[in-house]
């Protein structure tokens, strides 16, 4: 077989790809890689890459590779990908791709990248995401349970500080999460003052999740009581994201013997951590207020129950003033009503000492019969011829007792 020049071969093999594919589109699934992206100028190159799913998630066998690019015109495919799905637009990432398929004979095979499907996105990430939940709640059922739809964990249930002040801080160092939470608490327009302890560390990117529950780690054997461990990131993109959402941070936090409150930097999503952790919120300033707002709510309750108190106190007060002053004109009352009965028995009582006066009795005609000044009231106790003496009213005589 004689040789051909290679410009026939690669006219020849443009006019077979130009037939086979013409001006169809086609739908391709496939793996983003070595992108270069030129967002000023409008336009992008990226590998697109097929691996063998059995392996690994590193070192798996390369079954295809082709190149890939998004012209102007389809430009803004890119940015509507990223709002819809929450993820950047980055290395292997798996995508649902609708593809014009072309072969330049200078630039050879090429993909023009035409649509992005937002929706395979979401779901694979969805369905990793509960495939690790699934798991989690089959090997760990005391530490993860599902109740009436909803996700609880141990860490949920722990009993959560009157005041949140002791804290451990996870998060990267000088990141706009550490600052924007420090900031916050600094700023409390309460003046409360927070102890917090930094365990600094990488939390975003390949290896954060080991990076992140090792701090838990340390935390753990500390043997330092806390209040809560917070776990914090600011700024990054969803992609990023993914440290929260696995099989390992999942599990350990869960399980952590202390209320773990995560402020991760996200507005769209739930993650896996902001499922079993014991408190969720959106950002790391977000988490400084949840923590100014428990604590302002203890100080209002107190408030409050001094102000019961007080309230309580002066009721109590007003009701014994008012219980004395009952008793007081009861015993007033009775008082009188004694005093008055005495008055009158008394009274009675004059009367008739007044009417049992013997110079009294004289004058109403009695006599007394008297020897020697005694008074003898019976007749055995008289002699015959005996001289008693008889007083009277105005004046006594002698008397001569005779037989009778």
């Amino acid at each position: 077989m004689s040789p051909i020049r290679l410009s026939d071969l690669a006219f020849t093999l443009e006019a077979v790809i130009d037939e086979a594919f013409g001006q169809k589109a086609v739908w391709v699934v496939a793996e983003t890689s070595d992108i270069k992206n030129y967002p000023d100028r409008g336009y992008c190159f990226l590998t697109l890459v097929e691996r063998d799913a059995t392996g690994g998630t590193s070192g798996r066998d390369t079954l295809a590779k082709l190149d890939a690019c998004v012209w102007r015109k389809n430009y803004h495919t890119i940015s509507d990908f990223e709002r819809e799905t929450g993820v950047a637009f980055a290395r292997n990432i798996q995508l649902l791709l609708l593809v014009s398929v072309s072969f330049s004979p200078v630039y050879g095979l090429r993909l023009e990248i035409l649509k992005i499907d937002p929706s395979y996105t979401l779901g694979n990430l969805e369905r990793e995401r509960q495939q690790v939940l699934d798991t989690l709640v089959q090997k760990h059922p005391d530490l993860v349970w599902l109740e009436a739809g909803q996700y609880i964990t141990a860490n949920q249930l722990l009993p959560r500080p009157s005041v949140m002040q002791r804290l451990a801080l996870i998060t990267a160092p000088n990141s706009d999460g550490w600052r924007d939470f420090r900031h916050e608490l600094a700023q409390n327009p309460f003046g409360y003052d927070f102890v917090v302890d930094e365990y600094l560390t990488q939390v975003q990117g390949q290896g954060a999740e080991r990076a992140i529950c090792s701090q838990l780690e340390r935390i753990r054997s500390s043997e330092l009581i806390y209040d809560a461990v917070v776990i914090v990131r600011g700024g990054g993109s969803q992609l990023d994201f993914g440290s929260f959402d696995t099989y390992l941070i999942g599990h350990t936090v869960a399980g952590f013997p202390i209320p773990v409150l995560a402020g991760i930097g996200h507005e769209r999503n739930v993650s896996i951590t902001d499922l079993l952790c014991h408190q969720s919120v959106k950002t790391p300033t977000k988490a400084a207020a949840f923590l100014i707002e428990h604590n302002r709510q203890f100080e209002e309750n107190c408030l409050l129950l001094r102000e019961r108190l007080r309230v309580v106190t002066r009721e109590a007060f007003q009701t014994a003033r008012e219980d004395l002053d009952r008793e007081t004109e009861r015993l007033r009352f009775v008082s009188q009503t004694y005093f008055r009965a005495c008055h009158t028995n008394l009274a009675e009582k004059v009367v008739t000492l007044r009417h049992l006066d013997p110079s009294n009795v004289l004058r109403r005609g009695y006599a007394l019969l008297l020897r020697n000044g005694r008074i003898l009231t019976q007749i055995t106790d008289v002699q015959p011829n005996e001289i008693l003496q008889v007083q009277m009213y105005d004046g006594s005589i002698n008397i001569v007792v005779s037989h009778s």
